[in-house]
């Protein structure tokens, strides 16, 4: 026997609040955040170490893809600094997991 599933159209969604609009400056203090909170972690376990990659992976990649889309020269210097140090952020934590 078959099961069926039905799926219900998504609500409509309010165009203010569409997350693809967000200022630069807006996705960058979030990024930011998660690299914070990466920062201050107590890596213990290899579960842990791999939440942290991953993290600061997306943070990477968010950022990679900001550089893409702002124009000025400061901002993208400004954006590259930070995807190297979220690169060494990564490198730290692969250090720490050789020790688990």
């Amino acid at each position: 026997m078959s099961t069926v599933l039905k799926f219900h159209r998504p609500h409509q969604r309010n165009p203010r609040l569409d997350r693809s609009r967000q200022r630069p400056s807006d996705v960058l203090t979030n990024v930011a955040a998660l690299v914070s909170g990466v920062e201050g972690l107590q890596i213990q376990t290899t579960e842990d170490v791999r939440d942290a990659i991953f993290i600061l992976d997306l943070a990477n990649t968010c950022i990679r893809l900001l550089i893409r889309q702002i124009g000025g020269w400061a901002a993208r210097e400004h954006l590259l600094a930070q995807s190297a140090r979220i690169d060494q952020l990564i490198e730290t934590a692969r250090g720490e997991a050789a020790h688990l």
